[in-house]
């Protein structure tokens, strides 16, 4: 059994908690947290704890310290914002093999200290959830494999599409197009939540969701949107199989790279604010169609949970041990 390390940002709602349980059933998995002064934690008895070193805060030398008192096969990174390319190389040279799932998109540099793609290009395989991406990453990377997002079936939990369902539902952090495209929806039974929505004037606005919550509202709602970020054009993002999962209809932004839902049959796509009105108001006043295509969508994605992605990210990283 693979003896593995999890670094990244342990918090709730965080790309490593999501496939901690499935990687704990099939490696021996020692979790190190890259965001706060956290101790080295003990997933499955594999590992002696590390200690908590007053005042040590710095990502590189919390990883290598890990490294050093666990000696895993494989380090496994989500995303490493604080990382350098020389904490990477320097737990290679220790003996362990270093993978980096980078849940972004590593050619825009805002938001990522450390240098992502220096990072990437340290590491002996990068785990990148777009082809286009990892095309773009292969003369740069030893190894790049796509792994696309998957939902977590313990926040968002499917439901059934054709239940008693109401409204429309956006979850996701201000942006100016995502604030010009709800803007549109002005009129109709529309509920926001996410950062930085609360003093934008958007009807049906509120603050943070949490993800149980976030569930039970897409659960509960007719219609799902999801507004992708700029850096995931054309392609998808982790609201793609979660809106589609819990059983509301998406209504996207286009994008066929690492999704399986398609325009009409599993889903709508739009393109402009209009589009998204009128579609909206099509599908309020057409719940038998509303939940047929919703149908249609949430058997595409049932079977992509954080589970299957975390099974098929330790078969990767068996290779490479």
């Amino acid at each position: 059994m693979t003896r593995l390390l999890l670094a990244g940002e342990d918090s709730e709602g965080t790309l490593l908690r999501s496939l901690l349980p499935g990687l704990s059933g099939v490696c021996e998995v020692v979790t190190v947290s890259l965001e706060n002064r956290a101790p080295v934690r003990s997933v499955t008895g594999v590992a002696e704890r590390v200690a908590n070193r007053t005042g040590v805060s710095r990502h590189d030398t919390r990883l290598i310290e890990a490294v050093r008192d666990h000696q895993p096969d494989v380090v496994l990174v989500t995303k490493g914002r604080g990382l350098s390319a020389d904490g990477i190389a320097r737990a290679r040279k220790m003996g362990s093999r270093v993978a980096i799932y980078y849940p972004d998109n590593p050619l825009w540099r805002s938001g990522d200290s450390g240098g992502a793609l220096d990072r990437l290009a340290a590491a002996d395989l990068v785990l990148i959830w777009s082809h286009r991406l990892a095309r773009a990453l292969e003369p740069t990377v030893r190894a790049v494999t796509v792994v696309p997002f998957g939902y977590d079936h313990r926040w968002f939990r499917p439901a059934a599409p054709d239940a008693e369902r109401s409204g429309i539902v956006f979850l996701g952090t201000w942006s100016l197009r995502r604030e010009r495209f709800l803007s549109a929806l002005a009129g109709l039974p529309l509920r926001v939540g996410g950062t930085g929505w609360l003093s934008r004037g958007i009807d049906g606005a509120t603050g943070p969701v949490r993800e149980q919550e976030a569930g039970r509202l897409l659960a509960t709602a007719a219609v799902g949107i999801n507004l992708l970020h700029p850096q995931n054009t054309g392609a998808h993002n982790m609201r793609t199989r979660e809106v589609a999962a819990c059983g509301a209809l998406e209504l996207t932004d286009p994008g066929t790279d690492g999704t399986p839902l398609r325009d009409t049959e599993s889903c709508f796509w739009f393109r402009s604010p209009e589009e998204l009105r009128a579609l909206a108001e099509k599908a309020l006043a057409d719940p038998a169609r509303v939940s047929a295509i919703a149908r249609e969508g949430q058997e595409a994605v049932i079977g992509e949970t954080y589970d299957v992605r975390a099974a098929e990210i330790a078969e990767l990283l068996e290779a490479i041990a």
